[in-house]
């Protein structure tokens, strides 16, 4: 695909306004330049690239961003394809060490237990599915790549909020309407806290037919090197298969593989590098 270049740097200025085509052709431009010249790019090095005045890339970069498009590194201020890339089958996953290690990792949980299992983040106020494993059982019981589903009747999505308390989480599901997707799915802020209580004193957390009806699923959360909790792991299977001991032992070889793929990430070993 050829280079779509804006006009030239001395025809525009702050308050130039852009036809819908021309802002649309100038946002893909930024995308395509993605493509090549590492997984960050700055509005400069891309302004530059383009054609394009730099209050006007970094009109675009912001506008991308906001509809997550693109992800700001608030260290560098340099962007990267976000999670929208990725829900359209796009490039978001080029360069995310953490899917290349998670892989067989999961493929080797998958194998040794049978079930399906996930690694899932964190988008809004939805757990994000993106990479699956398929188990060896007969009866598999398999999410979608790239299926949300809400945080608060996701063993996933309670992984990930794992490091919230109580008023954190008060407050980010303070505006939530809690929608029932079966007889079991959590449907109060108030049932919703007290369950987070008991995710935080476990270290793990348990889907129970809250999403789907003939489903349970644990998860564990994965950290990053800064100890922050950056994704989830999780393993699902049918409820005749999954009785509380069955539940127990899924979730201790979830909390294994998710503090396996923590160390690889660098967890634990954040006082070497001074953070």
């Amino acid at each position: 695909m050829s280079q779509v270049a804006g006009p030239s740097p001395a025809a525009e200025g702050p308050a130039a306004r852009e036809s819908g085509t021309q802002a649309l052709d100038r946002a893909l431009s930024v995308l395509l330049a993605f493509r090549s010249g590492g997984v960050e790019r700055k509005v400069s090095d891309v302004s530059r690239e383009l054609g394009l005045h730099k209050s006007t890339a970094s009109r675009l970069f912001r506008a991308l961003a906001d509809t997550g498009f693109l992800q700001r590194n608030e260290e560098t201020g340099a962007y990267r394809l976000g999670v929208t890339v990725f829900e359209l089958g796009a490039c978001f996953l080029e360069g995310l060490d953490m899917h290349a290690l998670a892989r067989p990792l999961l493929h080797q949980l998958a194998q040794d237990e049978g079930e399906s299992v996930n690694l899932s983040i964190r988008d809004e106020l939805d757990a994000l599915s993106i990479y699956i494993e398929r188990g060896t059982r007969n009866v598999q019981l398999v999410s979608r790549l790239g299926r949300r589903i809400p945080l608060w009747c996701s063993a996933a999505g309670k992984a990930l909020l794992l490091d919230l308390d109580d008023e954190q989480i008060r407050a980010m599901f303070a505006d939530t309407q809690f929608t029932p997707l079966t007889p079991n799915t959590i449907t109060d802020l108030d049932t919703f806290a007290k369950r987070m209580h008991q995710v935080r004193e476990q270290g793990w957390a348990l889907n129970d037919e809250e999403s789907e009806e003939g489903l349970r699923v644990v998860a564990a959360p994965v950290r990053d090197r800064l100890g922050q909790v950056t994704a989830a792991i999780s393993i699902s299977g049918p409820i005749f298969r999954l009785d509380e001991t069955r539940v127990a032992e899924l979730a201790a070889a979830a909390v294994r593989t998710a503090n396996e793929l923590s160390r690889q990430l660098g967890h634990g070993v954040g006082a070497v590098w001074g953070d």
